[in-house]
């Protein structure tokens, strides 16, 4: 069996849509006994939002960077929860002093949205436990100084990856990766091949530690350790599909 985990903005979701050409690539992917699914960033709500808006079949969504995993059906598999603590006080300070735009907490469905340009809630509640956390700056260049400033002080409490002019935040020692592995722990298929797909600088983990794809619009520091490259995902597909 063969597991594709797609990275979604820029990815699939190339220019607002994903095609009918992915579409129809997938549903071939799937019928032939294999499974695949999207692995990004984003939070919980984007499966459905796939499924209602996109209307295409699949078999699972790792969310919040590997945080959560939700199977085709929008239900929650799998998650994995860090504690808030005061910690996130000088995650806020520091973001609001590299001029960040947003900062939100969210456990699963529940968010706490902090407003950066104005003050800081004495308290975060209700949020007692976080499956993600998500940083937004008006330069990317604050957004790699705030990765540093996390990976320094607070690794042991949070990952930081930085998505272009954003920062995603799952709890210590969660990645896309640590959610691939997750997801692939219930199939004991000898034989399972995972491949990953992506554009850009968070994806460069999973690309590398599986047998990798970039885009054609990929970011060059992806491209250089991609084994494959591919225009869409369709092809993508195409090419594992006709491996011997």
């Amino acid at each position: 069996m063969k597991i594709i985990a797609s990275d979604f903005d820029g990815t699939i979701n190339y220019q607002g849509k994903i095609s009918d050409q992915d579409k129809e690539a997938i549903r071939r992917f799937r019928q032939a006994g294999n499974k695949f699914g999207v692995v990004t960033g984003r939070d919980v709500e984007l499966a459905q939002w796939i499924k209602q808006e996109n209307g295409f079949e699949f078999d699972f969504v790792i969310c919040c960077t590997g945080g959560v995993i939700k199977d085709g059906d929008g239900k929650i598999i799998y998650s994995k929860k860090g504690k808030v603590d005061t910690f996130f006080y000088e995650l806020i300070e520091k973001a609001k002093e590299l001029g960040s735009n947003f900062f939100t907490i969210g456990d699963t469905l529940l968010k706490c949205y902090v407003d950066t340009k104005g003050q800081i809630p004495l308290q975060l509640d209700p949020i007692k436990e976080f499956t993600h956390a998500n940083v937004g700056f008006e330069k990317e260049e604050n957004a790699g100084l705030f990765v540093d400033f996390v990976q320094k002080n607070y690794s042991d409490k949070i990952s930081a990856y930085q998505n272009g002019w954003h920062v995603d935040m799952p709890p210590a020692n969660t990645s896309k990766v640590t959610g691939i592995y997750e997801y692939a722990k219930a199939f004991k298929d000898q034989s399972l091949q995972i491949y990953t797909v992506g554009d850009n600088v968070n994806d460069m983990p999973m690309i590398e530690e599986f047998c990798g794809y970039a885009v054609s619009n990929a970011v060059d520091e992806l491209k250089k350790v991609a084994k494959h490259q591919c225009n869409r995902i369709a092809d993508m597909i195409d090419s594992i599909m006709n491996e011997k």
